[in-house]
């Protein structure tokens, strides 16, 4: 059995006439016959009641319609998603994130795929920069966005955004009453930031701010994500150094100050493999690109 058996049954059955059934399904009307009663005879059942003046479904050809039809508008169905998926107008992405990205830069471009692509599914996986990576490397990411130097010809990476470091302090710490600190003045601060991963990342910028003063933290705790170490920081726990968008997320026992001296900035990149065939990815990449640009030009 296949699919142009049961467009020709359909049309039968909607027609209750073979000669204009074949003009429909554009045969001639011997072969429609010839082709019904292959079918009539593979399935073992007889689907049509002929008479000399009409043509009728019997009990059991108004079963087999039902599910006929069903079959043909799934088959239609799948292929326009197929053909939606082709042209990048429908598909799947799995995107990973820090919550840096969650900020402004994710919501963004989520809001353009879904305006522009509707039908386009996407699943979310917030991820310390070295499993997204590694994300990637294994194909379980589609697109990645974190802080890295991601130097790979396998990969293909735009910056999407470059911050000023600021610190975050516990509310009740003295040097929270100051709108400008010294870092050096903070030196003795347990300090709360990201591990170290294989990829020159965050880490290494944070610690670049301490270098630049000439000091260096007496007590670090490391965490995956900078939310995390934000929720030690409003435990009273210690000290971070975070993007400046993070003075957006307004939370208890957590205050935000700029630090006195020339803040290192850190930048926050979206990365791709150059091999992914996924035309939905592409169009996305395409703005990400686009917006990457913009933001080079005028120096954000």
């Amino acid at each position: 059995m296949e699919l142009r058996h049961l467009r020709y049954f359909v049309a039968v059955a909607e027609e209750l006439n073979f000669r204009r059934a074949a003009e429909v399904v554009h045969i001639a009307q011997p072969a429609l016959s010839q082709q019904i009663k292959q079918l009539e005879d593979e399935m073992g059942v007889t689907l049509f009641a002929r008479t000399h003046h009409k043509v009728q479904l019997t009990e059991a050809g108004q079963a087999f319609y039902l599910r006929a039809q069903a079959i043909l508008q799934e088959t239609q169905h799948a292929v326009q998603d197929a053909r939606a998926v082709e042209c990048g107008e429908a598909g799947r992405l799995t995107i990973g994130f820090v919550s840096a990205a969650a900020i402004q830069v994710l919501p963004m471009f989520l809001h353009q795929l879904r305006t522009a692509r509707p039908h386009a599914e996407v699943e979310l996986k917030e991820r310390a920069p070295g499993e997204q990576i590694d994300d990637l490397y294994n194909r379980k990411l589609d697109l990645g966005l974190f802080h890295a130097n991601l130097e790979d010809d396998l990969f293909e990476t735009a910056l999407v955004a470059r911050e000023r470091l600021i610190v975050a302090l516990p509310a009740e710490n003295p040097f929270a009453r100051r709108d400008l600190i010294d870092l050096r003045e903070l030196a003795r601060e347990t300090v709360i930031m990201p591990a170290r991963h294989a990829t020159p990342g965050y880490f290494e910028r944070a610690r670049s701010a301490y270098q630049a003063v000439g000091v260096m933290p007496e007590r670090i705790y490391h965490t995956s994500l900078l939310q995390t170490g934000l929720l030690l920081v409003g435990a009273g726990l210690g000290i971070s150094l975070l993007p400046e968008s993070f003075q957006n997320i307004q939370m208890r026992g957590v205050v935000y100050r700029q630090l006195t001296h020339a803040a290192p900035t850190i930048d926050l990149i979206a990365a791709w493999r150059r091999d992914n065939t996924s035309r939905l990815l592409e169009w996305l990449t395409t703005k990400i690109k686009a917006f990457s640009d913009s933001q080079l030009q005028t120096g954000n």
